[in-house]
């Protein structure tokens, strides 16, 4: 049962991940006309490239082979609701629909949610060092990489690099978290109220992060797993980038080129223009 669900659980997460990068990557394209270029977009497409992928293979892999645990199928569960809603909240806003809530929350609330997150997640990572589930995934504990030195463990260079891999993401995903964060309490300063899809979105990164750290401890990677491992680190190296310049408002983005109306091209030529109709 608990594999059911955490392969279940993966199989979702990664399919809205896929999709919401084609639906990133699609508005990027469409619209590079209008808008210019879209760093953002095409930085969570890359990144979504990536996420969904591994999540998708971690999930068909634990349907088909088992290797579930308490850990993830905890840390599956803590993942989940942020990225439904967000999803959700994107659908809406396809079918012309409003997209977004307002909602009203002391920021003390807030904080101790975080704050609870971090405990439990902590927790989670520590539960799943403390308790391997294979030759390869014991390489990732304390005792494990002592009987590995013994020589009583083969070495996995793949379970490695992708630890490695999941490690590195896990802070990087975490930073950007933060950063949109960050961007929230600036929204809610002024206005005293807090965007439903901005918090989502937000939550989206440090469950993922949470994720990708307990999955690390537990599971290790494979080699269908391993090329898409990779490609996140280089994928979460760029969205991280971008993020922050985007926050320092220090690059040119559609946060610096608001549209007006419906994107697409005029009927007629504006009377100034130089060009005939």
């Amino acid at each position: 049962m608990i594999a059911l669900v955490i392969g279940l659980g993966n199989l979702l997460i990664g399919m809205a991940y896929s999709g919401l990068g084609l639906l990133s990557l699609w508005e990027a394209i469409s619209q590079y006309r209008w808008r210019g270029l879209s760093r953002f977009g095409l930085g969570f497409s890359l990144m979504a490239a990536s996420c969904g992928p591994h999540h998708l293979v971690h999930g068909w892999h634990v349907l088909r082979e088992g290797g579930a645990s308490m850990p993830m199928l905890e840390v599956t569960l803590i993942g989940l609701p942020a990225g439904v809603v967000f999803c959700l909240l994107r659908i809406e806003a396809m079918l012309g629909r409003r997209g977004d809530r307002t909602i009203a929350m002391p920021l003390r609330t807030l904080a101790l949610l975080a704050t609870a997150f971090f405990v439990v997640v902590g927790w989670l990572a520590g539960g799943a060092l403390d308790a391997p589930l294979s030759a390869d995934q014991a390489m990732c504990t304390p005792t494990g990489m002592r009987y590995a030195a013994a020589g009583l463990l083969p070495v996995n260079s793949v379970a490695s690099l992708g630890l490695l891999c999941n490690v590195f993401v896990t802070v990087t995903y975490s930073l950007v978290g933060w950063y949109l964060f960050e961007t929230q309490v600036r929204r809610y300063a002024v206005g005293q109220q807090w965007s439903l899809s901005g918090l989502a979105l937000t939550a989206v990164f440090p469950t993922c992060a949470a994720m990708h750290l307990v999955h690390a401890f537990s599971f290790g990677s494979s080699r269908a797993m391993l090329p898409f491992d990779l490609l996140g680190v280089f994928a979460s190296i760029y969205f991280l980038w971008v993020v922050r310049r985007v926050y320092e408002d220090a690059v040119v983005d559609w946060n610096r080129r608001p549209l007006a109306g419906v994107a697409g091209a005029p009927e007629r030529a504006s009377p100034w223009s130089s060009k005939d109709p």
